[in-house]
């Protein structure tokens, strides 16, 4: 008899979430395709480039929350604070670890 393992339990289609204030609350799409989407545009793409970064918030938190971010007028540090939580969100990780994994590559 084959051995089974059941992974049930562990599959989930609930999204994480990024809380930029008491009324800003986005769900990120971490789904396999827009992931894999974004990982091809960062490739190619300078991100360094204000549209770059419009468009990385766009696909993973929807326009709606993209068009809230843009208004809201936060410096650069704040993007990349929150890009910084988008992709410790993706990947399970702490915020802190991630911080601390892009300033280190970013000799920042």
């Amino acid at each position: 008899m084959s051995k089974i393992i059941d992974l049930s339990g562990k599959l989930t289609n609930e999204r994480p979430k990024l809380k930029l204030a008491e009324d800003k609350v986005y769900e990120i799409d971490d789904r396999k395709n827009t992931i894999l989407m974004m990982n091809q545009k960062m490739r190619s793409a300078d991100i360094e480039d204000v549209e770059f970064i419009d468009e990385m918030i766009e696909m993973l938190l929807g326009e709606k929350a993209a068009k809230e971010i843009n208004e809201m007028n936060l410096s650069i540090s704040n993007y990349q604070s929150i890009m910084i939580a988008i992709m410790a969100a993706i990947t399970g990780e702490e915020y802190e670890v991630a911080e601390k994994r892009f300033r280190q590559s970013a000799d920042i």
